[in-house]
């Protein structure tokens, strides 16, 4: 096997009965891997933050190309690549069919940016980027008659020398890959400064607080509130503790969104910022990891969580069918009925599965900072969405209370991987599945204890894809099970199915082995990649076969030339990279069909069934099953020798060339028609037709074998394509034949 055909290597999950897997399911396996970033002309610099279409033939990118910064998109099927939108442009999302893609810029691409501060726009790729309408403004506000941007106020005083600052970071932002929904007219994201959000008529300073999640429909041009207070649709959610100011959504610093700054020229090793909300493809669903989770989702009556503490939310958007923000996971789980029928005010001080009001996290209250994800770190924190919103997929640093690990690395310990059924009537234990869990609690041990640094979710909710430098993997229920792991290294990319318990490694060399990229040589047993380096930014088309993602190794397609050199490296290298998912069929299982009723008629699947049976005199009978009326043919083709016996120049030369060499030396192989047979079935059903050699062939019938023919079959019929098909018979002649002499036939 070559090395680019070699499957990736593939870990099987044992408890397959948890996931809702078949007995005879096959794992999954990845094909090569194809280097995207590049086009005719030549290959990008560095390529970050990738995102597939739904329709598998676009990938967006933000990066460099050309010397030259911004988002850009390749097309796959033509292997152009377009730009999106130049400058500091990045974290894009894409529409389903690739002609809509959003990013957040400082650039003023419509007039009706009035603002110095990040904002986020959704380009038109159908048009061009002069033409009016190219670029739309999607953090806007809803005025009628009025298409004017988001106004941001900083906290610092006009003359302080850090407002320049604010201004040109903080505005709004949209996460990567997953704020734009797949009809491309949705889009949401996170303020990142106060704005006049909620009293865009209200002159003065913007008063709504930042870090709010917001959707723009662009179809409508409203703009609405998503993370709004308890019992309200249009408060927002903030809270003042000390000097810092908190709001609806998690910044992994304590109060103070991340500042959103221009690309660095060659490249980063590490992913981009994580803040941000996921929307569903359907456009239905928003999640985002919250802080002030108390003002947005219901909490029990005497449970104390400060606005620190962190829970990814959920809430149903769509008009019509809106519904309040819910808790994902957590702490606690007021809304089981177990809980409610208790009536217990707050959990326990020590967290307990027996308690009827437990989540499935220990977050103890009184930690600062607290919840399932808190503090800074790596890693990407936004929630992800399947395509109708029900499935959500998240990482979290708090220990599951069900697994009784005591490892006590606090709030900035390693994170692990899970996946949660939002559909009404689960336990927010019952709804979840854990995909990952620490091999050891040695935190300085890549290889058992590393974090989760990025993940996607397939949009029907069947394939979760990951990002870690973990190479053990160790679960009770379900478990993994895996070859001798590699010595760790940069991050890998792993997809886990959750339909047939299957976990593969997606990422390797062509030529076999880890991901690599040229390093400085340390000690042996060092590893000389970072947190960052390797895979991130896993995307899912919409049918999950193909998925994306970026890398900053330089193995894992031929021809990639931007790698970065192993001393003085000055880029990461990263490029986008596509690889399609190969699935095996599951084993056959035998099916049994009742008999339909009667009355109902059953229209025939249109195609030719035809089994043969030789009969002893030399002939062969065919039964046909055709699906209607037509015409059906029969003719069977034999290599027949020149000058053998039964052919009609045998007969002319035997007694003439007996044992002549010339004879047996011109005789010569061809295809003849042996033989022919036609039927005109009236309608659906079995046809049988007897085929015999004509002529001097039915001699060969007769010799030591028979006589071998291509049998090919044809069947046509009014308006409806012509149905083929080819089979091998012999044609074998063992009858004895008795012959009555003249003489005794006289008597």
């Amino acid at each position: 096997m070559s090395a680019l055909a070699r499957p990736c290597v593939v870990l099987v999950l044992l408890a397959a009965g948890l996931l809702g897997a078949s007995a005879g399911a096959q794992a999954d396996v990845f094909g090569p891997i194809s280097l995207v970033s590049q086009s005719p002309t030549g290959q990008v610099d560095y390529a970050h933050d990738t995102v597939i279409s739904g329709n598998a033939r676009y990938v967006a990118f933000d990066g460099s190309y050309g010397g030259v910064t911004g988002v850009w998109r390749r097309d796959l099927l033509s292997g152009t690549i377009a730009q999106v939108a130049p400058g500091d442009a990045e974290l894009p999302s894409i529409s389903g069919d690739g002609q809509y893609v959003s990013f957040t810029t400082t650039a003023k691409l419509s007039s009706a940016d009035e603002n110095r501060g990040p904002d986020v726009y959704v380009r038109d790729l159908g048009l061009q980027q002069t033409d009016e309408g190219a670029f739309t403004l999607a953090s806007a506000v809803t005025v009628e008659g009025s298409t004017r941007g988001l106004a941001y106020g900083y906290a610092s005083e006009p003359g302080d020398l850090r407002r320049p600052f604010e201004e040109q970071h903080y505005g709004a932002l949209a996460s990567g890959r997953s704020a734009l929904s797949a009809d491309g007219r949705e889009v949401v994201f996170v303020t990142t400064a106060a704005s006049d959000l909620t009293d865009p008529q209200t002159p003065g300073e913007p008063r709504t607080p930042p870090l709010q999640v917001v959707m723009r429909n662009l179809e409508t041009s409203e703009t609405r509130l998503v993370s709004a207070r308890i019992g309200s649709s249009d408060e927002p959610v903030s809270t003042q503790e000390g000097s810092e100011l908190y709001g609806a959504v998690f910044t992994g610093q304590l109060g103070k969104a991340p500042a959103f700054a221009e690309p660095p020229a060659f490249g980063r090793f590490a992913a981009g910022p994580p803040l941000g909300a996921s929307i569903s493809a359907d456009g239905s669903t928003v999640a985002w990891m919250g802080a002030d989770v108390g003002q947005q989702a219901p909490l029990l009556s005497a449970e104390h969580r400060g606005p620190s503490y962190t829970e990814p939310l959920w809430r149903r958007v769509a008009r019509g069918s809106e519904t309040p923000t819910e808790r994902v996971t957590g702490g606690s789980d007021p809304a089981a009925s177990a809980c409610i029928a208790s009536g217990e005010p707050a959990l326990g001080n020590s967290p307990s599965p027996s308690d009827p009001c437990q989540g499935p996290f220990a977050t103890p209250e009184g930690s600062l900072p607290s919840g399932i994800w808190a503090g800074g770190g790596d890693g990407n924190f936004v929630p992800r969405l399947s395509a109708d919103g029900y499935t959500v997929a998240f990482v979290a640093r708090a220990q599951p209370v069900s697994s009784g690990e005591g490892f006590g690395f606090g709030f900035d310990g390693p994170s692990d991987l899970y996946v949660v059924n939002m559909r009404a009537g689960l336990t927010r234990d019952g709804a979840l599945t854990r995909l990952t869990q620490l091999a050891s609690g040695n935190q300085t041990d890549v290889a058992t204890a590393a974090s989760i640094l990025d993940f996607g979710l397939s949009p029907d909710g069947r394939q979760v894809a990951f990002t870690t430098r973990r190479t053990q993997f160790v679960l009770g229920s379900p478990a993994y099970v895996t070859s001798p792991a590699a010595e760790a290294g940069m991050g890998e990319l792993y997809d886990a199915d959750l339909a047939n318990s299957t976990l593969t490694r997606v990422t390797r060399g062509f030529e076999g082995g880890p991901s690599e990229h040229p390093h400085v040589q340390l000690q042996a047993g060092r590893d000389p990649y970072t947190e960052g380096d390797g895979a991130l930014s896993p995307s899912f088309s919409a049918d999950g076969k193909e998925l994306a993602f970026a890398s900053t190794a330089s193995n894992l397609a031929y021809g990639d030339g931007n790698t970065p050199q192993a001393e003085g490296a000055t880029f990461d290298g990263s490029d986008a990279f596509v690889v399609e998912r190969q699935v095996f069929n599951e084993d056959p299982t035998p099916q049994y069909i009742s008999p339909a009723p009667a009355g109902v008629g059953l229209s025939p699947a249109w195609r030719l069934d035809v089994t043969a049976s030789a009969r002893r005199d030399g002939s062969v009978v065919l039964f046909v099953r055709v699906p209607g009326a037509g015409a059906l043919h029969a003719r069977a083709k034999s290599l027949v020798r020149t000058g053998s016996p039964g052919s009609a120049t045998h007969a002319r030369r035997h007694s003439a060339q007996r044992g002549s060499v010339r004879s047996r030396r011109s005789a010569s192989v061809v295809a003849r028609t042996v033989a022919t047979r036609s039927a005109y079935p009236h309608g659906e059903g079995l046809v049988t037709l007897t085929l015999k050699p004509a002529g001097s062939y039915l001699a060969l019938a007769s010799a030591r074998g028979g006589l071998s023919a291509t049998l090919s079959l044809s069947f046509a019929a009014s308006h409806r394509p012509t149905l083929r098909d080819v089979i091998q018979v012999t044609f074998a002649r063992t009858k004895k034949v008795v012959r009555r002499s003249k003489k005794a036939s006289r008597r």
